[in-house]
């Protein structure tokens, strides 16, 4: 039987696409979750960073490039992207057949200083609260990394461990009330201060002095609270 030739299959082009998130403020009263979107021409509108796969890359080679040339930064090696989905469309990006292999990324805000782009915050309906609509598919891969983050920050029921801040958005040390600050941020809902700090504690080890007592926390408003960090810091 013939072999049918390859040139008988046309083939899409491959983009990839980050969706970068933080928490702005994560040791504030305030903590707010964002992500990096950036203008762009040709199309005009607002987009995600990504780029095209060019001939003989790895995905994570595109990865790397898209932080490169496009966000202008290196992330730590402490940030690890995570695969979401494939957005396959046929006629998702009006000028071709593309598809999108879409990451989610998530990076402490002080590692996005200088990076291009705005750090638009996110509601607590998982969407953009300001802007015209992304272009291409961009808002549903933006609602599909919120999602994703979120499933880690929530408590799902009473047997599932939720760690205290699996991404790394804070700065270690942190006081509880700062930590369920930005687990409230992530998630888009107050959580039960009481309930919250029992999952949190066997997780967590406090901050002590030469003598073994507790370091308090001097500068935040309120009674001084107990400095904590995380007994394993996990990869973001």
């Amino acid at each position: 039987m013939a072999t049918e030739s390859l040139e008988n299959f046309p083939r899409p082009g491959v983009t990839v696409d980050l969706a970068i998130l933080t928490v702005a403020g994560a040791s504030t009263a305030d903590p707010q979750l964002r992500v990096l979107i950036q203008d762009r021409a040709d199309p005009d509108g607002r987009a995600l960073p990504g780029a095209f796969m060019r001939e003989r890359q790895t995905v994570a080679d595109t990865v790397a490039d898209v932080f490169r040339r496009k966000v202008g930064i290196t992330p730590s090696r402490d940030v690890h992207p995570r695969l979401l989905r494939l957005f396959d469309e046929p006629d998702r990006d009006d000028r071709t057949w593309a598809i999108s292999i879409a990451h989610a990324v998530s990076i402490p805000a002080g590692e996005l200083a200088g990076a291009r782009g705005e750090l638009i915050p996110v509601g607590d309906d998982g969407e953009l609260v300001a802007g015209s609509p992304l272009l291409f598919d961009h808002d549903e891969i933006v609602a599909d990394a919120v999602r994703s983050l979120r499933e880690r920050y929530e408590f799902r029921h009473r047997y599932a461990d939720t760690l205290p801040d699996p991404d790394g958005f804070l700065p270690e040390p942190f006081t509880l009330h700062q930590l369920r600050k930005v687990h409230e941020a992530v998630v888009g809902e107050g959580l039960h201060k009481d309930n919250f700090n029992r999952r949190m504690k066997p997780f967590l080890a406090p901050v002590v002095d030469d003598d073994g007592e507790p370091v308090l926390a001097e500068s935040l408003r309120g009674r001084p609270a107990a400095l904590y960090r995380c007994r394993q810091r996990h990869s973001r």
